[in-house]
C-alpha cells in the first residue's frame, strides 16, 4: 500500500534533527583541517581529495527556498570549506594551476536559480548611512544584506591569498627572479605592447603580485576559451551566462575594500576581451566566420559592461570629490559660514545634527552614526579629517622644505591608501578576519606596484618622496602594535567617508587608467568591416554613454557614431540612432548638435530606423516643447506620413505622435514641468505668466506655436491639413480591426482640443499684431499664422466662425507687408470660402452690410492671379450660401466683376496676336481677367444652368452685347468658353497657358463641356508635339485638377447633398442614386488619349515627365487606364536617372501595382527593360562619339563614408515591391530577362541574301539591349545564393545549345571539323593575338574568296550575344565565390539552403560585358579586326565554359523525371543550315 504523506513527513523530520546537529561539529572539523594544512606538509593525493571535497560543498543549494535554518547551516559549511580550499591554494603554489582548472567543471554544477545563485554575504546593511551609488537590487535580499556568488568569492579570496611581501627596493629583484616571473606569466595577454608588458611584469615581481597575476591570467584565458567554443562544445552555452554573472559580481565588489583582487580580474578580462574582438575584426570574412557569433555578442556585451562601469566610477569620482588641500600651506579651508553639507542631501530636518568643530558644517547624526548620547568632545567631518591627515603626512613625506609646495592627486591618493590600510588593519585585528588581512596585504602590494610604475614614468611625481613612501608602505606588511595609534586617525570616519575613499582609489587603478584604451577598442570596432561587429560595438558604446553622456562630446566618439549613420547595414544605423537618441534625451541642451544628423535618418530605408527617429523626436518635443529644431522635425515627419510609399507602422506612429503632441489634452503631463511651461509663456510676446493660466492652456499655446512654425517651414499648409483632417475624421483605416475604439477615442479627443488650438493661434495672431515692428519680414510670420488658421478652416470650419471679424480686416490689402500681401489676402480669402457655408443668415447679412464683398472685389482688381482666384472663390461661396437671397449684394458684385473682365478681354482679343509684344499693363490685366473669369465659371453654382444633354460646340459663341450676359442658363459660362478659345489661339505661350487654365474651370464645373472640347480637337492640340512645352505641361496639370475635383465631389458626398437639397427631385431619382452622372465623362475622354500619354514619357522636358507620371498615378488609382499597358512605361521611367523625382514617383506607382498584381509586374519586366533602354537612348544626349548614353547602373557615394555603391535602375523596384519575397516570383523575373538572350527562330538567316539585311541589322541593334539587361542581372541585390545560381544555370543552358550551334556553323563555314569544332586553338585565334589580325597570314583563309563574309560577320554578331552571357556567368561566379561543384549540383527546383541566405558580394567591381562592333554604322562593311577578336574571344570562353561546367541538368515535363545530359551528347546535324530550337529551361 502507498504510505501516507503526513507519516513520511513526520519520519523525515525525525531524521533531519540528528543530521543537522552534526553541522556545527563538521564546521569545527573543517576549521581544524584548515589549521593543520597551514602548519603541516600533506601528500598530494590526500591534498587533492580534501580540496575536491571542499569545493563540492559549493554545489549545495543554500537558499532559504529550501529551509531557513538549513540555508544558514549550509552557508556556514560553504564558508568553512572555502576557507579550507583557500588555505590549500595559499600553502601549495605548485598546485594552483590544477585547482584553478578544477573550478570550471564545478561551475557547471552550481545552482542556477535566482534565489540560490548569490548566497555569499559580502556586506551587511547599514541603514541610512550607506551610500546609494551602488545598485543593490541584484545582490540584496529582503533584509538588505548584499550577496555574491560563492564561486566568485572563492576566486577573489584565492587570488588575494597568493600575494607575497614586496621587495624593499627595485634593485633587490634578480635576473633569476625576472626569469621566474616571466615564466610564471608566460600566458599574459598578447594584445599588450611588449614594453608595457615588461614594465607590468617587473612591477608585479617587485610588488609581490606576480603569483596573483599568473592565476588571473590562467583563469581569464581558460574562461574565455570555454566561452568561445562553437555550438555546445565544451559547455560554451553554459559558460557564457556564468561569465555574465561573474562580471556582475566583480563590478559590484570592486567598490568594497575587502576585495581588491576584483580590479585585477576585470583588468585581465577587459584586455583579453578586447584582444579577441580585435582579432575577430582583423580576420578575412572566411576566417572571421570561425569565431562563434554568440561569443562575439557575449564578449562585446561584457567589454561594454566593464567599460561602462569604469566610466561610471570615473564620473562618480568627479562628482563626489573630497575638498582636499592643493598645497602644504595651512588655512586653505577656513570656515566662512555654517551650512548643511550632509552627504544624504536631505536638508535641515527636524532631527539631531552635529556641527564639525573645524569647518562648522552640519550633518545628520543618523548619517554619521552618532546619537545624542555618544557625541564625542571633538568631532570632525570626513573632509576635515582628510585635510588634517594630508597636511600632517605631507610634512613627513614631502621632499625638501617649504609650505607652498603643491599637492597633487597622487599625493592625496597616498594618504587615502594609508587611511584605507589603517581601516583594514583595525578590522583584521578586531574581528580576527583572515580575509581582511589578505585584502590589506593585497592593497600594500598594489600600492608598491603603483609606486614602481610611477618611478618608471617620471622621477618627479607629486611632492611626496616615493622611496620614503615605499619604505613606509612595506614596513606595514607585518601588523604590529605600533600601528594601532595610526588606526585612531580613522576611527571617526563615517561609512560614507570610506566609500568615498574607495571611489577615489578605484578611479586611479590600472583598469580605470586604461579606460581610454577600452573606449578606443570599441571605437575601432565601430569601423569594422562586419556589420554584426559594428552593431554590437555601438550597443556597447551606448552602455558607456548612458552612464556618462559627456563622452559624446569627444570628437573621436562623435566622428565614429556619425559615420555609422551612413552605414550600409540597417541594424548598425538603428544602433547609432538609438545611441544618439538616448544621449540627446539625457542632454537636451546638446540635442541641436545632432539635429541635422537625426533629421536625415527620417528618410532611411530601414523601417526600424525611421520608427526610432520618430520616437526620439517625440520624446524631445515632450520633454522640451521649445526645442529649436521642432519645426523642421515636425515637417519631416509630416512628409513621411503623407508619403503613400511609407510603411503603415511608421505612418501610424507619426499620427500617434502628433496626436500626443498637439491634440492630446493630457500631453502636458508627459514630460514638461509647470515651471518650464511658465518660462515658455514668459517668452511669448504679449503674454504674461500668471497663476491663472493652467498647464493645459500653456501647453496648448506651445503646440499652436509648433504648428505655425511647421507651416512656415513647409511653405504650404497642405500636409498639415491632411494630418488634421485625418486625426479628426480618420485616415480611412476601416472599422474592422482591434484599434477602432482607440481611434474613435483619439478622434473625439482631437475634436475637443481643436477649439483650444484655434483660440491659441488667434491669441498668437493678436500678440503678433501688438508687438509688430512693421518690418517687411513680419509678413512671413503673418502668412504662417493665417495659413495655420486656414488648416482648421478646411478641417473644422465651424471653429473659425466666432473669429471671422479678426480676419476680415486683412482683406484690405494694407498689411504693411508688400512682399507677402498677395499671400495674406489669398489665405484669408480661402478661410472665408471654407467658413462661409457655416454662417447664419444674420451673420451673413451683417458681413455683407459691411465691406467684405467690396474688399474681395478690390482684390480681384489689384492683385496677381493667385489672389484673384482666391478672392473670386470666396465671393462665389458667399453668393452660393443657402441663406443668400436672389439678387443679393454679393451676387450683383460678382456679376458686375465678371462683366467688366469679360469686356476687357473682348476689347483686347483682336488688338495683338502676340501679347508678349503688348504693354505690361495689358498683359497683367489679361492675366487677371482670365484668372477671375475662370474662377467664376468654376465656383459659381447656378441651379437652372445644368447641362442636360451633350453640347454642340456651335452653341459656344462670343456675346458682344455685354448687357445680355447673365449667370442663368450658362450664358456667361458659354461666352467665357468662346473667348477663352480666342485667347488659346494666341501666338505667345503665356497667354495660351492662362486661357487653358481658365478653360479648366469650365471643365470642372461642367463636365459635358469636355465632350465639346474633344469634338473641337482642343485636347489633341494641347497634347500634340506641335504644342509648346508650357502648354503641354499646363494641359497635364489641368487634367489632374479635373480628376481630383471629380473624385472629391463623389467621395465627399457633395453631389448627393446637393441633390437632396433640391425640392423638385423625384423619389425615383433619389433611389436610382446617380447623384453626379457627369463625373465619369472627363476620365473617359482622357482614356482615349492614353496612347498619347504613353508617348509623352519619351519627351525631353523633365517637368512634363514628372507631371505626366503624376497624372498617370491618378488614372491608375481611378481605374481609367490598363495597368498591363502602363507598367512598362513606368519601368522605363526608372531609367530617368537625371530626374530622381520622376523616378521616385514612378516607383511608388510600380510598388502599388506590384502589391495588387505581383504576377503582372513580373510578366512585364522584360518589356520594361526594353522601354527603359529605349528611354535612355531617345531622351538622353549622346556622348562625344555620337553614341547614346545608355547604362543600367547608378553609382552613389554614401555620405560620411566616401564609399561608392553600385545599383541598377530596377533595384528600388526589386527591393520595395513583393518581387523579392517569393522564390517563384524571382525566378520568373530572371527567366523574363534571360529570355532576351535566347535565339529567335525567325531570325535564323542560313541563306543570307539582300532581302534579309534588315534582319541582320536587328541582330546588331539588339546587342546594346542585351548589354543593358546583363548589367541588371549582374548587379541586382540578390537575397540568396540560389538567385545567381539560377541565372548561371540558365545561361549554361542557352550557351550549351545556341553557343555550340554557332560553333558548328563557324566550323562549317571555315571548313573545320564540325564534329568537335572547338577542341583546340585554331589559326584565327592565333591571329587575334597579333596587333593587326586581318593582315596576318593566319587570317588569309577569310580572304581567299571561299568564305561568305556577310555570313561570317553575322555569326560574329550572334557570338557577341553569347560572349555577353558567358561574361555574365563568370562575373556572378567570381563575385559571389560560387564553386564549380556547387554549380554542377544546383537544380532550380531545390529549396534554398539556410546558410546560403543573406548572400553578399565578395567583389564590388563593375560588370564589363562590352563587345566590339562588327559592322560599321549604316554600312555593310565588316571590321575584320573586331570580327577576328570576337571569334577568338567566343571560342576561348566556350572552351573555358566546357571545361568548368559539369553536366547540365535539363528538367523534362512534369510527368517525367529530369535526366542529366552532357553538352557533348547533343545531336548535331552536319550542315550549316542547322536551326537551333528555342530554349526555355525551367
Amino acid at each position: 500500500s502507498t504510505p501516507n504523506r503526513n507519516d513520511v513527513a513526520k519520519s523525515l523530520k525525525a531524521v533531519y534533527g540528528p543530521i543537522l546537529s552534526t553541522i556545527g561539529l563538521f564546521g569545527t572539523i573543517l576549521e581544524s583541517a584548515e589549521t593543520f594544512i597551514i602548519t603541516n606538509e600533506m601528500d598530494d593525493r590526500l591534498l587533492f581529495t580534501v580540496c575536491a571535497a571542499s569545493l563540492s560543498s559549493l554545489t549545495i543549494d543554500s537558499s532559504t527556498a529550501v529551509r531557513a535554518d538549513t540555508a544558514s547551516l549550509a552557508s556556514l559549511v560553504q564558508v568553512s570549506a572555502m576557507n579550507l580550499a583557500v588555505a590549500i591554494f595559499r600553502r601549495y603554489p605548485r598546485h594552483r594551476s590544477i585547482i584553478t582548472e578544477d573550478l570550471f567543471p564545478l561551475m557547471l554544477k552550481l545552482p542556477t536559480s535566482k534565489r540560490s545563485l548569490r548566497t555569499y554575504l559580502v556586506r551587511k546593511s547599514h541603514g541610512s548611512t550607506e551610500m546609494t551609488n551602488i545598485k543593490h537590487s541584484p545582490y540584496a535580499n529582503t533584509s538588505g544584506h548584499e550577496y555574491i556568488q560563492p564561486i566568485t568569492a572563492l576566486l577573489l579570496l584565492s587570488i588575494q591569498t597568493c600575494v607575497t611581501m614586496p621587495f624593499q627596493s627595485d634593485e633587490d629583484i634578480t635576473e633569476e627572479g625576472n626569469a621566474d616571473g616571466g615564466a610564471e606569466g608566460s600566458g599574459s595577454d598578447s594584445n599588450q605592447f611588449d614594453g608595457e608588458e615588461n614594465k607590468n611584469s617587473k612591477a608585479n615581481d617587485t610588488s609581490g603580485l606576480d603569483a596573483c597575476a599568473a592565476v588571473c591570467n590562467q583563469f581569464t584565458s581558460q574562461m574565455l576559451q570555454r566561452c568561445s567554443r562553437k555550438g555546445e562544445e565544451g559547455g560554451a552555452s553554459e559558460f557564457r551566462p556564468i561569465l555574465h554573472n561573474l562580471i556582475d559580481d566583480l563590478l559590484f565588489v570592486r567598490q568594497l575594500p575587502e576585495y581588491p583582487s576584483a580590479e585585477m580580474i576585470l583588468f585581465y578580462l577587459s584586455q583579453r576581451l578586447g584582444h579577441d574582438l580585435l582579432r575577430a575584426s582583423s580576420m578575412s570574412k572566411s576566417s572571421a566566420q570561425q569565431m562563434e557569433a554568440t561569443y562575439l555578442a557575449t564578449a562585446m556585451d561584457a567589454l561594454g559592461k566593464i567599460t561602462s562601469a569604469v566610466a561610471s566610477g570615473l564620473l562618480l569620482n568627479r562628482e563626489s570629490r573630497f575638498q582636499l588641500p592643493e598645497s602644504m600651506s595651512p588655512g586653505q579651508f577656513d570656515p566662512k559660514e555654517e551650512v548643511n553639507r550632509c552627504f544624504c542631501g536631505r536638508g535641515n530636518l527636524d532631527t539631531f545634527m552635529l556641527d564639525c568643530d573645524r569647518c562648522h558644517s552640519w550633518y545628520h547624526g543618523s548619517c554619521v552614526g552618532i546619537t545624542k548620547d555618544t557625541v564625542p568632545e571633538v568631532w570632525l567631518c570626513d573632509d576635515c579629517i582628510l585635510q588634517t591627515v594630508i597636511l600632517e603626512q605631507a610634512k613627513v613625506f614631502a621632499r625638501g622644505n617649504g609650505n607652498s609646495r603643491p599637492l597633487t592627486t597622487s599625493d592625496h591618493n597616498h594618504v587615502l591608501r594609508q587611511l584605507l590600510l589603517s581601516h583594514l588593519s583595525k578590522k583584521s585585528h578586531t574581528f580576527l578576519s583572515p580575509q581582511a588581512e589578505r585584502a590589506r596585504e593585497f592593497w600594500i602590494a598594489t600600492w608598491v606596484k603603483e609606486l614602481t610604475l610611477s618611478k618608471n614614468i617620471s622621477n618627479d611625481v607629486g611632492t611626496f618622496d616615493l622611496r620614503l613612501v615605499r619604505s613606509h608602505v612595506i614596513a606595514q606588511w607585518p601588523y604590529s602594535r605600533l600601528q594601532e595609534h595610526r588606526n585612531s586617525l580613522s576611527k571617526y570616519l563615517s561609512t560614507d567617508g570610506y566609500q568615498r575613499i574607495m571611489t577615489c582609489l578605484v578611479a586611479s587603478t590600472e583598469l580605470s587608467q586604461n579606460f581610454p584604451r577600452l573606449l578606443g577598442v570599441l571605437l575601432r570596432l565601430v569601423g569594422d568591416g562586419m556589420a554584426s561587429i559594428r552593431k554590437l560595438s555601438l550597443k556597447a558604446i551606448l552602455q558607456v554613454v548612458n552612464v556618462d553622456p559627456a563622452l559624446m562630446a569627444q570628437p573621436s566618439v562623435r566622428k565614429e557614431v556619425s559615420r555609422c549613420f551612413h552605414d550600409e547595414a540597417i541594424s548598425v544605423r538603428e544602433a547609432a540612432v538609438s545611441l544618439v537618441g538616448d544621449y540627446v534625451l539625457q542632454t537636451p541642451n546638446l540635442a541641436t548638435a545632432f539635429h541635422a544628423t537625426l533629421l536625415e535618418r527620417i528618410l532611411d530605408r530601414g523601417v526600424s530606423v525611421r520608427k526610432r527617429i520618430v520616437k526620439i523626436f517625440r520624446d524631445i518635443l515632450l520633454t522640451n516643447p521649445a526645442y529649436a529644431g521642432r519645426a523642421t522635425a515636425c515637417h519631416a515627419m509630416l512628409q513621411r506620413a503623407a508619403d503613400r510609399k511609407e510603411d503603415d507602422g511608421v505612418r501610424d506612429l507619426i499620427h500617434e505622435t502628433f496626436h500626443i503632441l498637439w491634440f492630446n489634452s493630457k500631453a502636458f503631463t508627459m514630460g514638461t514641468s509647470t515651471l518650464e511651461l511658465l518660462e515658455l509663456s514668459n517668452s511669448t510676446p504679449g503674454r504674461k505668466a500668471s497663476q491663472d493660466g493652467t498647464k493645459a492652456e500653456l501647453y496648448c499655446l506651445e503646440a499652436s506655436k509648433q504648428m505655425v512654425e511647421v507651416v512656415k517651414v513647409s511653405g504650404s499648409p497642405e500636409i498639415l491639413t491632411s494630418l488634421v483632417k485625418g486625426l479628426l475624421f480618420g485616415f480611412n483605416e476601416g472599422d474592422k480591426d482591434k484599434k477602432v475604439a482607440e481611434r474613435k477615442r483619439r478622434q473625439e479627443d482631437a475634436r475637443n482640443q481643436c477649439s483650444s488650438l484655434v483660440s491659441s493661434v488667434i491669441e498668437l495672431l493678436l500678440a503678433f499684431e501688438e508687438n509688430r515692428e512693421q518690418n517687411e519680414d513680419d509678413g512671413k510670420e503673418l502668412v504662417a499664422l493665417l495659413s495655420t488658421l486656414s488648416v482648421f478652416s478646411e478641417a473644422y470650419p465651424e471653429l473659425l466662425v466666432p473669429h471671422i471679424d479678426t480676419l476680415v480686416p486683412y482683406l484690405k490689402g494694407d498689411n504693411s507687408a508688400k512682399k507677402y500681401e498677395p499671400s495674406i489676402v489669398s489665405t484669408v480669402s480661402i478661410v472665408v470660402s471654407h467658413v462661409s457655408s457655416h454662417f447664419s443668415r444674420a451673420e451673413l447679412n451683417r458681413l455683407m452690410a459691411g465691406e467684405l464683398s467690396t474688399d474681395l472685389v478690390n482684390i480681384a482688381y489689384k492683385f496677381p492671379d493667385r489672389a484673384v482666384s482666391a478672392a473670386v472663390e470666396a465671393l462665389c461661396a458667399l453668393t452660393n450660401h443657402p441663406e443668400a437671397s436672389q439678387g443679393s449684394i454679393q451676387e450683383k458684385k460678382l456679376l458686375k466683376l465678371s462683366i467688366q473682365f469679360y469686356s476687357y478681354l473682348l476689347k483686347t482679343k483682336d488688338t495683338c496676336a502676340d501679347l508678349m509684344k503688348a504693354k505690361k499693363s495689358v498683359r497683367d490685366n489679361v492675366r487677371r481677367a482670365l484668372s477671375a473669369l475662370g474662377s467664376v465659371c468654376r465656383f459659381y453654382e447656378c441651379d437652372d444652368a445644368i447641362d442636360r444633354q451633350n453640347l454642340d460646340f456651335n452653341n459656344f459663341g462670343i456675346i458682344s452685347d455685354v448687357s445680355k450676359l447673365e449667370f442663368a442658363k450658362n450664358s456667361l459660362s458659354n461666352a467665357c468658353f468662346a473667348i477663352f478659345m480666342e485667347y488659346l489661339q494666341k501666338e505667345d505661350e503665356a497667354t495660351k497657358v492662362l486661357a487653358l487654365r481658365a478653360m479648366n474651370g469650365i471643365f470642372i464645373s461642367r463636365p459635358r463641356v469636355v465632350l465639346a472640347a474633344e469634338q473641337m480637337g482642343i485636347i489633341s492640340v494641347t497634347l500634340s508635339d506641335d504644342a509648346s512645352a508650357g502648354v503641354q505641361l499646363e494641359s497635364l496639370k489641368c487634367w489632374r485638377d479635373i480628376l481630383l475635383a471629380e473624385e472629391k465631389r463623389i467621395e465627399s458626398g457633395a453631389a448627393k447633398a446637393k441633390m437632396a437639397a433640391k425640392k423638385n427631385i423625384t423619389v425615383s431619382k433619389k433611389i436610382s442614386g446617380d447623384q453626379d452622372g457627369d463625373a465619369c465623362i472627363s476620365g473617359s475622354v482622357l482614356t482615349n488619349h492614353a496612347t498619347r500619354l504613353y508617348e509623352l514619357t519619351l519627351i525631353s522636358d523633365d517637368k512634363i515627365r514628372y507631371h505626366l507620371v503624376d497624372l498617370i498615378g491618378h488614372l491608375l488609382r481611378q481605374g481609367l487606364i490598363n495597368p498591363m499597358e502602363t507598367v512598362p512605361y513606368l519601368l522605363a521611367l526608372q531609367g530617368d536617372v537625371k530626374c530622381p523625382q520622376t523616378r521616385s514617383l514612378a516607383l511608388k506607382l510600380l510598388v502599388s501595382e506590384g502589391e495588387k498584381r505581383p504576377d503582372m509586374l513580373r510578366q512585364r519586366i522584360a518589356a520594361g527593360i526594353k522601354a527603359a533602354f529605349n528611354f535612355q537612348r531617345n531622351v538622353y544626349p549622346r556622348d562625344e562619339n555620337g553614341m547614346p548614353r545608355v547604362t543600367a547602373l547608378i553609382q552613389n557615394r554614401i555620405e560620411g563614408t566616401g564609399k561608392i555603391v553600385t545599383q541598377t535602375l530596377f533595384d528600388s523596384v526589386w527591393v520595395e515591391s513583393s518581387l523579392c519575397n517569393k522564390k517563384a516570383q524571382r525566378q520568373g523575373l530572371y527567366k523574363q530577362i534571360i529570355g532576351l538572350f535566347e535565339k529567335e527562330v525567325s531570325s535564323d538567316i542560313t541563306n543570307l541574301d539582300t532581302k534579309t539585311c534588315d534582319l541582320k541589322r536587328h541582330e546588331v541593334d539588339k546587342l546594346p539591349l542585351l548589354l543593358f539587361a546583363s548589367q541588371i542581372l549582374a548587379h541586382l541585390p540578390y537575397n540568396s545564393l540560389s538567385d545567381p545560381l539560377f541565372i548561371i544555370y540558365h545561361s549554361s543552358c542557352i550557351c550549351a545549345l545556341d553557343g555550340n550551334e554557332i560553333l558548328v556553323r563557324f566550323a562549317a563555314l571555315l571548313g573545320n571539323d564540325i564534329c568537335d569544332p572547338n577542341v583546340e586553338e585554331d589559326e584565327l585565334e592565333q591571329a587575334a593575338k597579333l596587333k593587326d589580325p586581318k593582315e596576318s597570314k593566319q587570317a588569309a583563309i577569310l580572304f581567299n574568296g571561299n568564305i561568305d563574309s556577310q555570313k561570317f560577320g553575322h555569326l560574329c554578331v550572334e557570338a557577341s550575344m553569347m560572349i555577353i552571357l558567358l561574361k555574365l556567368k563568370n562575373f556572378l561566379r567570381n563575385s559571389y565565390g560560387i564553386s564549380e561543384t556547387r554549380i554542377s549540383e544546383y537544380l532550380p527546383s531545390e529549396k534554398d539552403k539556410l546558410f546560403e541566405k543573406g548572400v553578399s558580394k565578395l567583389d564590388e567591381s563593375l560588370f564589363d560585358g562590352s563587345v566590339e562592333s562588327i559592322f560599321e554604322d549604316s554600312k555593310s562593311d565588316i571590321d575584320w579586326d573586331a570580327a577576328i577578336r570576337t571569334y577568338a574571344t567566343f571560342r576561348v570562353l566556350m572552351r573555358e565554359g566546357s571545361a568548368d561546367d559539369a553536366p547540365i541538368h535539363v528538367q523534362q515535363s512534369p510527368t517525367k523525371r529530369g535526366s542529366k545530359r552532357k553538352r557533348d551528347e547533343i545531336d548535331i546535324e552536319q550542315t550549316e543550315d542547322i536551326i537551333s530550337p528555342k530554349v526555355s529551361p525551367p
